[in-house]
C-alpha cells in the first residue's frame, strides 16, 4: 500500500522509497524492481485538472527537482511543414529547387531525390484529385503548403482513428478565432476553400476543416530539427499551461519527440507551464502574440507585473533633463493603453509615443549588420541614455555580443584583455537576469554559461601566475551547468554538440585542476 513507510511487496518496514514519485516504499532494491511493472502506471509527478478558465492542465503531485523528466511524447499525433513553407520533401523536409525535386509518382507532390514515398497526405490526394498536383515553383514560400497538415489530420480519421480521436480532443479556440480580425498564421477560411477548391472533399463538414486548422495553431510546436522547422502536435504537452516565466523546459529528441524537464524547482500543487511565445520579448510584443496565435490575453504572473520582477525589461528612461529614473505603464494588462510614468519624478509619456521610439530603435536594431562586434557595441552605445540598461532590445544586443566576442578571427586567443574581460561579464549579467526572468530558457542559458566559461579559461591561461586554481573552479563551475542545461537537447542541433563539447572540456578541466593541485601539494 502506497503512502506508508512498510515495503510494498511484502509489507516489512522499509525506508527505502521510490526516487521519481516518493509515494511507494520498498525494504530493498529487489522488491522495488519486482513491484515496478504495477508501479509504473501510478508513478507521475502530476494529474490533471480542469477549470474553466485554464481548461485541462497539469499540477504537481508532489515536488519536482530540477532537470527531472516530468512527460515524454516519444512521437508527435501529426508533423508537416509550416504554414509558409517553401516547397519541402514531405518524407524528410529537405528544401527543394527545380533540380532535384522529384514529383511523388502517385500524388504528385515533390519529394527529394533520396525519399520515395511519404505520409497520409499522398493517398488523400490522388484519392480526391483528378489530376496530380504540380509544383513548379521553388525557393519562396508556396501557398499549395497551407493545407498539408490539415488534410494529414483529415486522412487520419479512416486510417488512424485513434490518432484521430486524440487529436481532435485537443483545445481549438474556434469560437475565439472566428472573433478575430486577422491571423498572424493561418486563416482558417482561406484553407477550407482553398481544400473545397484543391480536393473533392463534400463528405467532409466545414466544421471538421476549420476545427483542425485551430488545432494545429493553438498546439503546434515548430521543431528545429531539419534544414527549415517543421511543426508538430503532442498528445501529453498540449495540456500544459502557459507561463511567460515557465517553469519547464522542452527539448526535442532526434526522432522527433517531445520532452518535459523542470527547470526550476516545482513544489506540490503548483500549475506545470511551458512558454508559449518568446520570452525575450516585451511584455506588449508577448501578449499580443499570445492573443493573435493562440487566441488567449495572458495573465501571467510575469505579465501582470509591469516591472518584470524588477528586472524592468520594459522600461525606458525618464526624458526629464536631471532626473535618473525610468519609465513604464501601470500595467500592461489593460485594453485602454497606459501612460508611462516615471517612478522617480512622475513625469508621464504618451503610450503612442513611446511605442513610436520603441517601433524606431527596432527599425533600427532589424538593419544592423550582423555578426558584427562593433555593430553590437554601437546599438548599445547609441541607446544606453534611452532605454534601461535591461530592455529587451538591449538584451537582445547583449546576447549577440556575449556571443560573438572571440567568435571572429583565430577565437578568443586573441582577443585584447578588456574585451575578453567585457565578455565575462556580459556572460555573467545576461545569466544572472534570465534566472530571474526566463529561467526554462534552458538553450540560451547553456550557451551563455559554456562561452562564459571558455572567456574564464581563456583568462586563466593569460594569467598563472595569479590564483588559476579559483579561476579554472568558476570556469569548471560555468560547464557543468551548461552541460547540465543541454544535455537533453538532440546531437543534430548545435545545442546538442555543445553539450558534447562541454562534457569534453570538463575532463581536460578536471585533468588540469588535478595536475595543479599535485603541484601545490608537491610545494608545501
Amino acid at each position: 500500500m502506497e503512502h506508508q513507510t512498510v515495503c510494498a511487496i511484502c509489507g516489512e518496514a522499509a525506508s527505502h522509497k521510490c526516487s521519481a514519485c516518493e509515494n511507494v516504499y520498498y525494504c530493498g532494491k529487489k522488491h522495488q524492481k519486482e513491484d515496478w511493472k504495477r508501479h509504473v502506471a501510478a508513478c507521475k509527478s502530476f494529474k490533471l485538472a480542469e477549470n474553466p478558465t485554464l481548461g485541462r492542465h497539469y499540477i504537481a503531485t508532489r515536488k519536482i527537482k530540477v532537470g527531472e523528466i516530468i512527460l515524454k511524447d516519444d512521437r508527435p499525433l501529426i508533423a508537416g511543414p509550416m504554414h509558409n513553407s517553401v516547397p519541402v520533401c514531405l518524407r524528410c523536409y529537405t528544401v527543394l529547387n527545380k533540380n532535384i525535386a522529384i514529383p511523388c509518382p502517385k500524388c504528385g507532390w515533390p519529394l527529394c531525390q533520396n525519399c520515395k514515398d511519404h505520409g497520409p497526405e499522398c493517398e488523400f490526394t490522388s484519392s480526391r484529385r483528378d489530376d496530380k498536383v504540380s509544383i513548379t515553383e521553388f525557393g519562396f514560400p508556396h501557398p499549395s503548403y497551407q493545407c498539408i497538415n490539415v488534410i494529414k489530420a483529415l486522412s487520419m480519421k479512416d486510417t488512424n482513428p485513434k490518432t484521430y480521436a486524440k487529436l481532435l480532443s485537443l483545445e481549438s479556440h474556434c469560437n475565439r478565432i472566428k472573433e478575430k480580425d486577422s491571423f498572424v498564421f493561418e486563416d482558417p477560411l482561406n484553407i477550407l476553400h482553398f481544400i473545397r477548391r484543391f480536393f473533392k472533399t463534400d463528405d467532409i463538414p466545414d466544421e471538421d476543416i476549420t476545427k483542425i486548422v485551430g488545432i494545429l495553431q493553438v498546439n503546434g510546436h515548430e521543431v528545429p530539427l531539419t534544414e527549415l522547422p517543421f511543426v508538430a502536435v503532442y498528445e501529453l504537452a498540449s495540456l500544459l499551461e502557459h507561463a511567460c516565466r515557465a517553469n519547464c523546459s522542452k527539448s526535442f529528441t532526434d526522432e522527433s519527440g517531445l520532452i518535459i524537464h523542470a527547470a526550476i524547482p516545482i513544489a506540490k500543487g503548483d500549475h506545470i507551464s511551458i512558454c508559449y511565445t518568446d520570452p525575450l520579448w516585451g511584455t506588449a510584443n508577448r501578449r499580443h502574440h499570445l492573443s493573435q496565435t493562440k487566441f488567449f490575453e495572458c495573465i501571467c504572473d510575469r505579465c501582470k507585473d509591469p516591472t518584470e520582477f524588477g528586472v524592468m525589461f520594459n522600461s525606458i528612461k525618464c526624458t526629464k533633463m536631471d532626473c535618473i529614473g525610468y519609465m513604464l505603464p501601470k500595467t500592461f494588462l489593460d485594453q485602454k493603453q497606459k501612460n508611462y510614468i516615471c517612478a522617480t519624478c512622475e513625469l508621464e509619456m504618451a503610450y503612442d509615443k513611446v511605442e513610436e521610439v520603441l517601433e524606431k530603435i527596432g527599425v533600427d536594431l532589424a538593419s544592423m549588420r550582423k555578426h558584427d562586434v562593433t555593430a553590437c557595441k554601437e546599438f548599445l552605445n547609441r541607446y544606453k541614455n534611452v532605454l534601461h540598461p535591461n530592455h529587451f532590445y538591449i538584451i537582445d544586443v547583449t546576447i549577440a555580443l556575449a556571443q560573438l566576442i572571440g567568435q571572429e578571427n583565430r577565437g578568443l586567443q586573441i582577443v585584447n584583455e578588456d574585451l575578453l574581460i567585457e565578455k565575462i561579464e556580459l556572460c555573467k549579467k545576461l545569466n544572472d537576469l534570465l534566472k530571474i526572468l526566463a529561467p526554462a530558457e534552458n538553450r540560451i542559458r547553456g550557451l551563455i554559461l559554456f562561452e562564459m566559461h571558455a572567456a574564464l579559461a581563456e583568462f586563466s591561461r593569460r594569467h598563472i601566475e595569479e590564483d588559476t586554481l579559483v579561476l579554472l573552479l568558476e570556469a569548471k563551475k560555468c560547464l557543468v551547468e551548461a552541460y547540465q542545461l543541454l544535455k537533453q537537447e538532440p546531437k543534430v542541433l548545435p545545442e546538442g554538440k555543445i553539450a558534447d563539447k562541454a562534457k569534453q572540456n570538463l575532463q581536460e578541466v578536471d585533468g588540469i585542476l588535478k595536475r595543479l593541485n599535485s603541484k601545490a601539494g608537491n610545494l608545501r
